[in-house]
């Protein structure tokens, strides 16, 4: 069944949905049976191909679209604005995520080296994270990659160009401390935005648009199968964060190699669960918790993003939970701390160069 984002109310979504979707099925030449219409004199129902992309791409990009495709989205408004500015920073801080995950890599194999001010700016830049941060963190690392001859994770090095980065850069406006974009901007210019930032939009998806070929799974338990004169198996019972609601998916998979239990992974292929970035700790899911004390009450069970490191201390974003949580008194907090300094710590240990 398809879920009714309001979009026969919504042209100025249609042109971003086909756009991006048929992108998409380049990627995926699977979906391209969507863009066919049933009959001569019928349209292809932008409604089925919104949904698709919702549930083809990862989870924190999906959630927003979401968003953004429904109906109390209609007008070309305040509220629409900036739906549109929190989606676009919410694909820039995904993709920024999974590159910093591949430099983590990268730096324990010893595979690339860094010079002295691009260590500086990502320990300036990290402990805080902004749009400019995850503007710079695209362009920085992709740039080590291409200087070090690394291939992406992705394996869509050919999609970060100049005219992508070019679209990294742009006007937003300050977030107060609840959230919320401080805006103040007349009709006529709120509407002109929502047409030229829903276009920038349309633009990045369509780069990035290759994630469909993957997949974000929360690896919940790894149980090791194993009979007398037979090699183990592992039996790995996963979440699939790719959803147009946050009932996700379960899935079972067994392989002779294990991945990262109790992690947020990007997966090259689900059946074949070897190739993977480890996306934890920043992007995490607490939906596990068992909250089994009182210090619990306050935690929410959502996927969390990472926004900053302060007084020695992780915070994040919900992708549903708008309030402020303290995950703190998560089980796994003093495993995510220790995590988030082995990787600062490796990215920001030698080799490197001087600038």
């Amino acid at each position: 069944m398809v879920a009714s984002f309001g979009l026969s109310d919504q042209p100025m979504n249609e042109l971003l949905i086909r756009d991006v979707f048929s992108r998409m099925a380049e990627h995926k030449p699977i979906l391209q049976k969507y863009l066919i219409a049933d009959e001569v004199d019928e349209e292809v129902d932008t409604r089925i191909l919104g949904d698709l992309i919702i549930r083809n791409l990862p989870w924190p990009i999906g959630v927003e679209l979401r968003r953004l495709f429904s109906g109390s989205m209609r007008n070309l408004d305040r509220g629409r604005l900036d739906q549109v500015f929190k989606t676009i920073e919410r694909t820039m801080q995904f993709l920024s995520f999974v590159l910093v995950a591949q430099l983590w890599e990268e730096r324990l194999k010893n595979k690339v080296v860094l010079s002295d001010d691009f260590m500086l700016q990502f320990q300036n830049r990290f402990n805080q994270l902004t749009l400019g941060s995850y503007s710079w963190l695209i362009r920085a690392i992709c740039k080590v990659f291409t200087e070090s001859q690394t291939s992406h994770f992705t394996g869509k090095s050919t999609c970060f160009s100049n005219n992508f980065f070019e679209l990294l850069d742009f006007w937003v406006p300050e977030r107060n401390e609840i959230g919320h974009y401080q805006i103040n901007l007349t009709t006529d210019e709120i509407e002109k935005r929502c047409v030229e930032y829903q276009e920038k939009l349309s633009s990045i998806l369509q780069h990035i648009s290759f994630f469909i070929n993957y997949k974000l799974v929360t690896v919940r338990q790894i149980n090791v199968l194993k009979k007398k004169h037979r090699n183990a198996s592992f039996n790995h019972l996963m979440d699939l964060l790719n959803s147009s609601d946050s009932d996700f998916k379960g899935t079972e998979v067994q392989h002779g190699i294990f991945a990262d239990s109790n992690a947020v992974l990007l997966l090259k292929d689900i059946n074949e669960p070897h190739e993977y970035l480890n996306l934890s700790p920043l992007i995490i899911d607490t939906r596990t918790e068992v909250i089994d004390q009182k210090e619990k009450f306050s935690i929410k069970k959502d996927i969390f993003l990472y926004t900053k490191f302060q007084y020695g201390k992780l915070h994040y974003v919900g992708t549903e939970v708008t309030e402020k949580c303290d995950l703190s008194q998560l089980s796994s907090y003093p495993d995510l701390l220790q995590q988030f300094n082995d990787m600062i710590n490796s990215i920001l240990d030698s080799p490197r160069v001087t600038a």
